[in-house]
């Protein structure tokens, strides 16, 4: 199932759990309002050349939308969930399982009626969505398949007992430590370019 995925360069001990992408029927969203581009067209100009330009221009429009859509990919994984977008480049985002707090399935009246919506995952300290799988089939199913591995990932990895504070004022004394050094020691090379 790697093969599948080139852009994605999983840990050796790491799995593929879940796949998806965000539904074809988005380019509808485009293609539908930008019928009006042949239509306008027809009405100003009723000839086949006034056709035929519509017809391309609305394919100009209608085809990166779905070339958008064909090439974004949602996985979760044994360690993390990603998202990789992209036509002429490829952007990837990822959030370990041990990050996330919350995950979220929204779906408005449609998405519920035709199965298709948005699973959101958030981070501790974020605001809102840190990533999310946009417009998916069973939504539901992404979602659960999330929810286990985070559950099993932290299982895992049991939480520490909180420790005092001290390590972080150690590493604060150190620098500073470090910092007054080096204030001495541009003050020492100063005095030497003032004696001569």
């Amino acid at each position: 199932m790697e093969d599948a995925f080139p852009w994605l360069a999983l840990d050796e001990d790491e799995e593929i759990v879940w796949s998806g992408g965000p539904r074809v029927h988005v380019v509808l969203w485009v293609g539908v309002p930008a019928l009006i581009i042949p239509a306008v067209l027809l009405a100003v100009w009723p000839t086949l050349w006034a056709g035929v330009v519509g017809l391309l221009a609305w394919v100009a429009v209608t085809y990166p939308a779905y070339l958008f859509v064909q090439n974004v990919e949602y996985v979760v994984s044994s360690k993390y969930v990603y998202t990789k977008w992209g036509v002429l480049g490829i952007s990837v985002k990822q959030i370990g399982l041990h990050n996330i707090q919350d995950t979220t399935l929204t779906q408005g009246f449609l998405g519920t009626q035709a199965d298709y919506g948005t699973v959101s995952f958030s981070t501790a300290g974020g605001d809102g969505a840190t990533l999310a799988f946009y417009l998916v089939d069973e939504p539901a199913t992404a979602k659960t398949a999330a929810d286990r591995q985070v559950s099993t990932v932290k299982r895992r990895s049991p939480t520490k007992a909180p420790q005092s504070d001290t390590s972080g004022i150690e590493v604060f004394l150190t620098e500073l430590r470090a910092t007054r050094k080096a204030a001495q020691r541009i003050d020492e090379r100063l005095e030497q370019y003032g004696e001569s």
